[in-house]
């Protein structure tokens, strides 16, 4: 059993600090956007972002992961969402708005996959639409890996995540999830995800080839989770 069939269970325990990341995306979409009305979410996960959309947007997600996207279906029973990659999906329609946020994009390792991402977004946003994604930037990765591992407690769930440099521009994410099964007896799963980075320029560079706009945005003060980040907002 993957990692992720354990870490959907505890995922929202732990991944939901990300009240700027929803503040953000209103405020990017108010300035970006001429009236969308439907909003595709890549690696859309357990619906975090999703849910803070619903009564204003027709709303679809995909995600890779099947034991996410149940819990997700648990809590949005009623919105289309896809087992599928980001580096090749096809729907049969397109969208105003498409998101790919909390650093999903570098979990694709190879630059080519990232390429093909961009490419089926365009293919799938509707004339005037927006493309919204951050990403982890190599100094930022870099940072982490210097850090000692870091422990959190939800509930009965505790989650360890140590950023370890392994070689040029990846770094693999070692997780463990501790979840009490009975008074003091805890069941360990573990697992590591690498993620790459790439420079930003050069990735500005091609989406330009792809979309009208594209503007880049960083933070220099904020909460930690958003210091390091960079973020692409590309218009159709």
């Amino acid at each position: 059993m993957s990692l992720y069939q354990h870490f959907s269970e505890v995922y929202d325990l732990f991944i939901s600090d990300y009240e700027w990341c929803f503040e953000f995306i209103k405020e990017t979409i108010q300035e970006y956007a001429d009236n969308p009305r439907s909003l595709l979410e890549l690696a859309c996960g357990t619906r975090n972002i999703l849910q803070h959309f619903i009564d204003e947007y027709e709303i679809s997600g995909i995600d890779i992961s099947a034991s996410m996207l149940e819990q997700a279906k648990k809590k949005m029973p009623d919105v289309p969402l896809f087992e599928m990659s980001m580096t090749d999906f096809k729907l049969d329609r397109k969208f105003d708005l498409i998101l790919c946020m909390f650093d999903s994009i570098n979990h694709l390792h190879n630059y080519e996959d990232w390429i093909n991402t961009f490419s089926c977004v365009r293919n799938h946003l509707n004339p005037g639409g927006v493309f919204m994604f951050d990403m982890n930037t190599l100094e930022r990765l870099d940072r982490m890996s210097q850090l000692p591992g870091l422990m959190h407690q939800k509930g009965d769930a505790y989650l360890n995540m140590k950023v370890t440099k392994t070689a040029g521009n990846v770094v693999n994410w070692n997780v463990k999830i501790f979840k009490r099964v009975r008074d003091n007896l805890y069941e360990l799963n573990e697992d590591n995800i690498e993620e790459a980075s790439f420079s930003p320029q050069k990735v500005k560079q091609d989406l330009e080839m792809l979309f009208g706009k594209v503007h880049i945005r960083t933070y220099e003060d904020g909460p930690n989770i958003v210091i390091g980040r960079t973020f692409f907002v590309c218009q159709a």
